[in-house]
């Protein structure tokens, strides 16, 4: 097992065009030691796993030879995780224009989406699912598109004659995605964003779940009542009531 693991590092590194003496470096370890892990002689302390991992680009149970089937040749994690989320149709998506590329990487060093969360919270109880931002080649050069699982919400394009700054029109665009999240809510919410507001009833109020989920109904049951709930009355802010009204019927 040790030979193998130095074999993977030295491997890896190879893979990287690193020279022994350069990952030793940017590692924070002599070259010497880097040698010793790859001719078999001696491992790595585990503390240094995430480091040697982050620098080869690799996940960490392809460094170990731990037998888990990749998606990829390489065993390269940047790439791995890249294909694993384009595997399914993200809740909420932004894709940008190369044109936009600018706004967005001035947003995003904001917290706008973090307030833009907590008041979509604080008005309707719904929590808006992480959002993922992304650059497209065959979009025009200030064109935005927003998809929910792979259908497109709103597609339009900012002209040059409009006169926001980098950081309004980031603003813009990310407004755009909690307004349609707001209205169409009831086909975003899935049993991912159900168990994290439930998670957080059940750490404030305990008992208001107690032995109701996942014990006598499912978080598929009550993701279906809660979309009914978001098309009567457009809030589920008032979580405590609704479970309790859903304990009543699942007792009847």
């Amino acid at each position: 097992m040790v030979q193998q693991i130095g074999e993977n590092i030295s491997r890896f590194r190879q893979n990287q065009n690193m020279t022994q003496e350069e990952f030793a470096s940017r590692l924070g370890v002599t070259p010497q030691a880097v040698s010793k892990w790859e001719r078999g002689t001696s491992l790595p302390d585990i503390a240094l796993l995430s480091g040697i991992c982050a620098l080869l680009r690799v996940r960490a149970d392809a460094l170990l030879g731990i037998e888990i089937q990749p998606i990829s040749e390489s065993g390269d994690m940047q790439e791995e995780k890249k294909v694993r989320q384009n595997l399914i149709a993200e809740p909420l998506r932004i894709e940008v224009g190369l044109g936009l590329v600018p706004c967005i990487a001035e947003g995003i060093r904001t917290d706008y989406v973090d307030r833009c969360r907590s008041r979509l919270a604080a008005e309707t109880g719904m929590l808006l699912p992480v959002i993922r931002i992304m650059d497209m080649e065959g979009l025009k050069e200030n064109e935005v598109r927003i998809l929910s699982y792979d259908q497109i919400l709103l597609q339009r394009e900012f002209t040059e004659m409009q006169s926001e700054t980098e950081q309004q029109r980031y603003c813009s665009i990310i407004d755009d995605a909690v307004r349609l999240c707001r209205e169409d809510y009831g086909r975003i919410l899935n049993k991912q964003l159900v168990k994290c507001l439930l998670d957080n009833l059940q750490e404030q109020y305990p008992g208001v779940l107690y032995g109701l989920v996942p014990g006598r109904t499912s978080y598929y049951r009550v993701m279906e009542h809660l979309r009914n709930v978001i098309r009567e009355r457009g809030s589920i802010r008032d979580l405590i009531h609704i479970m309790e009204e859903m304990e009543a019927d699942v007792s009847v």
